[in-house]
């Protein structure tokens, strides 16, 4: 999951990105943060975000501007953002702000709010497009059961059809929600919500497919595995 924190008083900044790490690393979350007091520097910026914690008044960039380039570039991307100010709330809206915080940060109520937005990242539907056959498909990514690489073609597993598509394994990571899609092994990587049965070494996806656990990634998957059933 890729987070972005962009306030232009560093030690908000810290404290957001030891609050939010703190959080993500109880509940079995790989996070990669992106953190900074540049908000010129935040809204240039390409990449595609899962969350997003924006002051709202910086220079020279504010951070409702930011909020809405983040959404031009992924619709999905939640934000949170911080302002004692109600002046924001009708431009807040129409951005779909996922929730506001004044300064000092409350600790438990920004827990509250990580609860809520991982919920509603676990419940997103993501579009995404496989070639088959020189044809573009579209598909949900939580239709996905599994994608698995063999003899090197790369598959993708739906509810209704296996797809021969582009990209590797890590190129996929990229691609599907961290939350719920996780890399057992250097050839699979497995949406979760489709587990039915679980040992230390292998999973069983939809009852019908047996997938392995390389071994060196049992006993990290195991406390993954048990921290996705708490959020469930």
């Amino acid at each position: 999951m890729r987070i972005l924190i962009c306030d232009d008083a560093r030690d908000c900044v810290e404290r957001l990105q030891r609050y939010v790490g703190q959080y993500m690393r109880r509940h079995g979350v790989g996070a990669e943060f992106v953190a900074t007091t540049d908000s010129a520097a935040a809204a240039a910026d390409e990449r595609l975000y899962d969350l997003a914690f924006l002051d709202v008044e910086m220079e020279p960039v504010g951070g409702i501007e930011i909020a809405k380039r983040l959404k031009q570039r992924n619709d999905r991307v939640v934000i949170f953002l911080v302002t004692a100010y109600d002046a924001y709330l009708d431009a807040a809206m129409d951005l779909h702000v996922f929730r506001f915080f004044e300064k000092p940060f409350d600790e438990q109520r920004l827990y509250a709010g990580l609860d809520r937005a991982m919920e509603h990242i676990d419940k997103s539907s993501v579009d995404v497009f496989l070639r088959s056959e020189g044809r573009y498909l579209r598909v949900f990514a939580d239709d996905i059961l599994f994608v698995k690489t063999e003899n090197r073609r790369t598959y993708v597993q739906t509810l209704d059809a296996e797809y021969v598509t582009r990209g590797n394994i890590d190129e996929w990571c990229e691609r599907l929600p961290k939350t719920f899609f996780y890399p057992v092994h250097k050839s699979y990587l497995v949406n979760l919500h489709y587990v039915t049965e679980y040992s230390y070494q292998a999973l069983c996806v939809q009852g019908a497919y047996r997938i392995p656990i390389a071994s060196r990634r049992q006993a990290v998957f195991r406390k993954h595995w048990f921290l996705y059933l708490q959020r469930r």
